[in-house]
């Protein structure tokens, strides 16, 4: 069983992400590194030393993609009759009406309005239809959230 859920626009973006840093990034890194290396003394050199540190940090990150990638599930989720993974959805509390996008933990972006599948909120509406109250158990306390819409 997959460790990481994802959905397909996150999973894509991390896999340009991925493509970039093996096919432009790393390679621009290595001409840099080899025109460092050509001026030989290494010992006072600070193009050959950021050259390596960029080159470290772009292999790290290249490793932890390759890694995360190699253990995802992609969920789209298709239905606009109950609320789930990759839905959006607008709620109203307190007369107020935002909306929020469902996500996976590794989507989170609380700007956005990106909540992850952990989220109080997310456990309380999940399954929910339109129109149905739900009350909302969080770190900052409880309140009640109706669900006005459910898209893709």
């Amino acid at each position: 069983m997959a460790q990481h859920h994802l959905t397909q626009s996150w999973y894509d973006k991390l896999v340009k992400e991925l493509d970039k840093l093996k096919n432009e990034e790393l390679p621009a890194i290595l001409v840099k590194l080899k025109a460092a290396i050509e001026q030989w003394d290494l010992s006072e050199n600070a193009e050959y030393e950021q050259a390596m540190e960029d080159k470290g940090m772009v292999w790290k990150r290249i490793a932890e993609l390759e890694i995360f990638l190699d253990d995802i599930e992609i969920i789209e989720w298709t239905s606009t009759d109950v609320v789930g993974y990759g839905n959006k959805v607008m709620i109203e509390r307190d007369w107020q009406k935002e909306t929020f996008e469902i996500v996976g933990s590794w989507e989170v972006d609380i700007s956005t309005n990106k909540i992850s599948l952990d989220s109080p909120l997310w456990n309380t509406i999940k399954w929910k239809k339109i129109w149905d109250k739900a009350k909302v158990i969080s770190p900052k306390g409880e309140y009640e959230v109706k669900i006005l819409s459910i898209s893709l």
